[in-house]
């Protein structure tokens, strides 16, 4: 195995960074970010949460994070450069579907911020589990008047395949929790995040690593030159990567990290 050369990574946080049982950042993990810094590698969060829910990593020192599934994409100062919305004919043949087909929690990511409409056991259930605040809850029409960036719809994965083929055709889904489902607008992933710090930071893909572990991380792991799965990962994202490490509490960042030698 030769040395990669690596001028960023890019991080997962939900049960890569966090680890899935102990929900912090392991000490090696912490110490792993901080040689990465000072060897002058770029650092960079890639989640599907929020950046509302991701910012508090901001204290380790990252040079940006991508939210949203590549939606939303902020520099290391804080400031949005790039954002990505869903088509308001979508929002709108959703809002349609819900009131005369079919209903269900949906959680909707704005540019003001994140409401949910409909907090039921299961909906509060996986917010404790991922120790997140439960969003305000908000008729989903509320929807139809802002910008939206993601939605999280909780349903079952032959839900998902109707509603993707046949009502968001314009979306695409991805899941890395069996209780819902992120939908961003077509063409929208990580690694198009991934490719806004390309350019932002004149970065090579080849010379880039990924760690990840769900769904919505797999085109990541493939854009990535060194790909890297957390053992936690399901089979679809073992596939695709390069290598599969050790889940987050038994140090699998800073295993892998040693293993090419980055750190």
């Amino acid at each position: 195995m030769s040395k990669p050369k690596v001028q960023a990574v890019f991080f997962d946080i939900d049960g890569t960074l966090l680890g899935l049982k102990s929900k912090v950042i392991p000490d090696s993990t912490i110490e792993a970010l901080a040689i990465l810094k000072a060897k002058g590698i770029k650092i960079i969060v890639s989640t599907g949460r929020s950046y509302e829910h991701a910012r508090f990593l901001a204290s380790y020192g990252f040079d940006g994070f991508i939210t949203f599934n590549g939606s939303y994409c902020v520099d290391e100062q804080g400031q949005a450069f790039f954002r990505h919305t869903i088509a308001g004919d979508d929002i709108q043949i959703l809002h349609d579907h819900l009131n005369t087909a079919d209903r269900f929690p949906v959680g909707v990511m704005t540019t003001e911020g994140s409401f949910i409409s409909d907090i039921t056991d299961d909906v509060a259930a996986i917010f404790h589990l991922l120790k997140l605040e439960i969003p305000r809850a908000q008729p989903f029409a509320q929807a139809l008047h802002t910008e939206v960036l993601q939605l999280n719809l909780f349903v079952d994965e032959h839900t998902e395949l109707h509603l993707i083929n046949n009502v968001l055709k314009n979306c695409e889904s991805s899941r890395w929790c069996p209780q819902f489902i992120d939908v961003n607008a077509r063409g929208i992933s990580k690694k198009v995040g991934m490719e806004q710090f390309f350019a932002r930071y004149s970065l090579s893909a080849a010379h880039t690593m990924a760690f990840g572990d769900g769904g919505n991380d797999i085109q990541m792991l493939r854009a990535a030159g060194v790909g890297v799965a957390m053992a936690n990962a399901g089979a679809n994202v073992k596939a695709v990567a390069d290598y599969v490490t050790d889940t987050t509490e038994e140090h699998g960042i800073w295993n892998a990290l040693k293993r090419y030698e980055i750190i």
